[in-house]
């Protein structure tokens, strides 16, 4: 199987939209989404940006052939002040497809081209604290922990604690040379 990463084109904005779905519903206590909230939306969060090509807000998707399998989004911040920051979010890897490395590829992909954006020196991303397979490869990649927010999320009556984590472009850099 040759799986190749690649940022999502315009025309693939419904594409998206199914893989983001799909990753709701198959592990709705991982995401702060809500499957049926976000399945009524005309377009969800990054459909606008893929249809309008936006450098600062992209999806980089898994493709097995023509069959999207995965995918990673970059949102930079839009206040002027953090506009140094974005934030990878929404990483998701079919369940077929999981443990073949296709999550490590996506989010470096996405690291390289969020650190190629003028201006951008910092990726945070996050995951929730039960999520220890997410938690164990950011940290492979070489993002630090900097934080936990107790309770960030409720779901039935149950807290979930939130895993916060940075990446500094020089940093990264030197990771890899």
């Amino acid at each position: 199987m040759e799986v190749q990463i690649r940022k999502l084109c315009p025309e693939e904005s419904n594409s998206y939209r199914k893989m983001r779905l799909e990753c709701l519903k198959n592990y709705p206590f991982n995401f702060t989404s809500d499957f049926n909230t976000e399945k009524e939306k005309v377009k969800l969060f990054f459909q606008s940006s893929i249809e309008a090509s936006d450098p600062n807000n992209f999806v980089i998707g898994a493709y097995n052939g023509y069959d999207l399998i995965g995918i990673s989004g970059f949102n930079r911040y839009k206040k002027i002040k953090i506009a140094h920051k974005g934030r990878i979010i929404q990483v998701y890897v079919s369940p077929n497809y999981q443990r073949q490395n296709i999550g490590l590829r996506l989010i470096k992909y996405t690291i390289e081209e969020a650190f190629k954006i003028s201006g951008i020196e910092q990726i945070e991303i996050a995951a929730i604290a039960t999520n220890k397979n997410a938690e164990r490869l950011y940290k492979k990649i070489g993002f630090i922990e900097y934080g936990t927010q107790k309770n960030f999320m409720k779901v039935d009556n149950t807290y979930y604690d939130h895993k916060m984590m940075i990446l500094f472009k020089n940093q990264y850099i030197s990771v890899l040379n």
